[in-house]
C-alpha cells in the first residue's frame, strides 16, 4: 500500500485514497469576498468610507492565520465605515473579529446565558492566535 503524497492543482492526495481539496470552496469564498469588498458599491451608504487596500490585506493576513481553516466556512465577512468584520455564530455565542486599520485587530465576544443575559467582552488583540482561541470556544 502507498503512502505517496501526490499534489495535483489544489488537490491532495495520499495513494489510493480519494482527493481531498486543499482548499475547500466554502473557505475560498470568504477570501473571494474579501477580494472584492473595496468594489462592490452595494456594501456601503453614500458617502460611506472603503477599507483601504492595506486594511484589506491585513484583514487577509490575519484570516490566513485562523486555524483549522475549516473554521472559516462559516465566516461572515461585513464592512462599516471603512473597517472589516468577521463574525461567527453558533447556538448562543458570537465572536466578532474587528480590522478597523493595518495592524489593528479587535475581538469581541459574546454569550447568551439562559434567561437571555448576555456576557460579552472587547478587547484588543496582540496576536492573531487569539482569534483561534476564540473560533475554538465557540465550535466547542
Amino acid at each position: 500500500m502507498s503512502t505517496e503524497t501526490v499534489c495535483a492543482g489544489s488537490v491532495y492526495t495520499v495513494a489510493p485514497g480519494a482527493p481531498v481539496e486543499l482548499f475547500p470552496s466554502l473557505v475560498e469564498r470568504v477570501f473571494n469576498r474579501l477580494a472584492c469588498i473595496a468594489e462592490d458599491g452595494e456594501l456601503y451608504e453614500e458617502g460611506e468610507l472603503h477599507p483601504t487596500k492595506e486594511t484589506i490585506e491585513w484583514a487577509r493576513r490575519v484570516l490566513l492565520r485562523v486555524l483549522p481553516s475549516y473554521y472559516l466556512r462559516t465566516a461572515e465577512i461585513d464592512v462599516f465605515h471603512g473597517e472589516i468584520h468577521v463574525s461567527w455564530e453558533r447556538n448562543n455565542k458570537r465572536v466578532v473579529a474587528f480590522m478597523p486599520k493595518p495592524d489593528v485587530l479587535k475581538l469581541y465576544v459574546e454569550r447568551t446565558k439562559e434567561g437571555g443575559e448576555v456576557v460579552h467582552s472587547l478587547r484588543s488583540l496582540e496576536e492573531t492566535r487569539e482569534i483561534n482561541d476564540a473560533l475554538k470556544w465557540l465550535f466547542s
